[in-house]
């Protein structure tokens, strides 16, 4: 996933370079890296829950080895 991310922040670069104006390159650079980011963000979605429920598992388990504790 990582080396798309950075396929498409490169193909913004050159974008974003090789624009006629200022102005431009300025509005490239802030759509095309918001849909990046966009696209980054809904991608990761799968590891960011799959890392909440490891946690809360984990926080669950604790709590059952503290009451058997005590």
């Amino acid at each position: 996933m990582y080396i798309v991310l950075i396929a498409l922040l490169y193909v913004l670069l050159m974008m974003v370079v090789t624009s006629e104006s200022v102005f431009t390159g300025a509005m490239a650079l802030i759509f095309g890296g918001g849909l990046i980011a966009l696209a980054f963000y809904l991608l990761d979605t799968p590891r960011r829950l799959r890392s909440r429920r490891m946690a809360e598992m984990a926080d669950h388990a604790d709590r059952g080895n503290a009451k058997a504790d005590q």
